[in-house]
């Protein structure tokens, strides 16, 4: 088993763009990270090491007799010749590439079993074989008519906080909405809008100071913070989805 020190986890929200502007300014993306992991048929688009794709194949087979022009029956097309590994929840004969998810081994180490994604899996098995760090792109579960989605990024969150608890490091776009990483500072510690703060790290702990604002929002900026009816994710909003 490999155990990469940084990995990068692509999914298909529209912050993978990053990936691909960092990788090529770098010169290629083993400059930027040890192993790049691909959700979907990101496998047959990005150069990568793994492709994570949990769904059975069987599954996706009576979806794609249904739609044969559909994305997925081309994605189907393309795993049957594939010759890197997928990591999957079943194996399939018909599907060489195929590699089962190591149910048993992750849920011994988390007893707390709680998948309801691809990326989900994903950065769970990052965890399993030693990954120091991880970058997600791509992973911003918001869709303009799909809120249901939004669950999965929840669970994937879950799993982040799991890898920060046991001293993995997280890196995450400024353009995505996981961990709200697309807001301001400001913007993610709740409860303190008066102050601006000034966080320090001295090497032992942490240190905050609070720096009075000279200005408070008005009333209408703090119901505007307080509206549900907007989208919560700006990247719909700018129709960048």
């Amino acid at each position: 088993m490999s155990k990469p020190f940084h990995v990068a986890i692509l999914g298909m929200g529209p912050s993978v763009r990053q990936y691909l502007e960092i990788t090529k300014r770098m010169g290629g993306r083993k400059a930027f990270c040890d192993e790049t992991w691909c959700i979907n048929a990101l496998g047959n688009v990005f150069d990568c090491d793994k492709v994570f794709h949990l769904d059975d194949v069987r599954i996706q087979e009576i979806r794609a007799a249904a739609k044969p022009d559909s994305n997925i029956a081309h994605m189907l097309k393309w795993l049957k010749s594939y010759q890197g590994p997928v990591i999957t929840s079943r194996a399939h004969p018909d599907y060489p590439c195929l590699v089962e998810f190591p149910l048993a081994d992750v849920l011994t180490a988390n007893p707390l079993g709680y998948f309801n994604s691809t990326a989900a899996y994903a950065v769970a098995y990052a965890l399993h074989v030693g990954a120091k760090k991880i970058t997600c792109f791509g992973m911003d579960f918001t869709y303009p008519d799909a809120h249901d989605a939004e669950k999965g990024r929840a669970c994937v969150e879950f799993w982040l906080g799991i890898a920060a608890a046991r001293g993995v490091e997280l890196s995450l776009p400024k353009t995505t909405s996981l961990m709200d990483a697309m807001n301001p500072q400001a913007q993610r510690f709740y409860g303190y809008d008066c102050v601006d703060l000034n966080i320090t790290h001295d090497g032992q702990r942490v240190n905050v100071d609070f720096v009075e604002r000279a200005t408070l929002p008005t009333a209408e900026e703090i119901e505007a913070a307080y509206d549900h009816s907007r989208h919560p994710n700006q990247l719909v909003e700018a129709g960048e989805v």
